[in-house]
């Protein structure tokens, strides 16, 4: 798809901030983490407040978020991966001087580094790496061999608007181990361009949709975002901390701080569908099933 003239100087601008500002990650110089930190703000964990939690000493806590925040990072990495594959396919044979193009190589090259730098965090927490769920999986082959434009960058803008709100809280914790808080703060910098390009290459692509792909596209833009919240709870996490499945599947069900930060997680994501005309009433529905509305 060629670029509409009218959105070139985003692209022009996207490039000269990422020269302006970036970082060498293979450069970086991250401390181990100490023990006595969480992997994540405790608020954000699923498990926040319930019975559970309340009956957790503060280590068991911190390994908890510890755990949890090393499956956040490798759905991340999944997601990063993902997206290079679809986006690179889909311009293999693209004119590379074009704005847009040349800022693709940029954004992959930048998710390339920042998923070595969550598998180094990874590393230093001493978590370990979860297996995704099969579903998970099977939606990832999908969205990598049949996603088109706007739904293959809206459902990757969803897991990094999602990643960015809860980043934000993350770097800014004294509580929070020290490698969260820098590479928090490295994605969070360099994602903002990331969102930036995919908000505008989702803007020209339904410039010229009919109405049926428009509704076509929101429906699976929401399965996909809905896939992604319900894929950051593992079962695995909390099996290889020896609690019964079933009964903290049900605390997480019931817990309405845990949908609070959800939908506060959501939040600019559903603002910019909304204002994209990518909201309707069977979509709205998927995303309070998701609690994210």
């Amino acid at each position: 798809m060629a670029v509409p003239e009218h959105s070139a100087p985003v692209y022009e601008d996207l490039l000269r901030s990422a020269q302006r500002l970036s970082f060498d990650l293979r450069r970086i110089d991250l401390e181990d983490s100490d023990r006595d930190r969480h992997g994540m703000t405790p608020e954000w964990s699923p498990l926040f407040g319930t019975p559970t939690w309340t009956r957790m000493p503060e280590a068991a806590r911190r390994e908890l978020t510890r755990c949890e925040v090393a499956h956040y990072l490798g759905v991340a990495i999944w997601l990063e991966v993902a997206l290079q594959i679809v986006l690179l396919r889909r311009n293999h044979s693209a004119d590379p001087t074009r704005p847009d193009v040349k800022f693709l190589f940029n954004e992959c090259a930048d998710e390339n580094l920042h998923s070595l730098m969550f598998a180094d965090a990874i590393d230093r927490l001493g978590a370990g790496h979860y297996r995704l769920d099969r579903s998970l999986i099977f939606t990832g082959w999908l969205f990598r061999n049949f996603a088109w434009g706007e739904i293959a960058y809206a459902i990757v803008l969803a897991g990094e608007e999602m990643f960015d709100v809860m980043q934000r809280d993350w770097m800014a914790d004294d509580r929070v181990a020290e490698t969260v808080r820098r590479t928090s703060y490295v994605h969070v910098v360099e994602e903002s361009r990331h969102m930036a390009f995919a908000r505008q290459r989702i803007r020209d692509h339904l410039e010229r949709i009919s109405r049926t792909r428009r509704c076509l596209s929101t429906i699976l833009i929401a399965v996909g975002t809905h896939l992604i919240a319900k894929g950051l709870i593992n079962r695995r996490i909390y099996r290889g901390l020896g609690m019964e499945w079933r009964s903290v599947r049900a605390e997480i069900g019931r817990n309405e701080h845990h949908r609070m930060m959800y939908r506060r997680a959501a939040a600019p994501l559903v603002a910019f569908l909304d204002e994209e005309d990518l909201l309707n009433g069977f979509a709205r529905w998927i995303y309070r099933k998701s609690n994210l509305l």
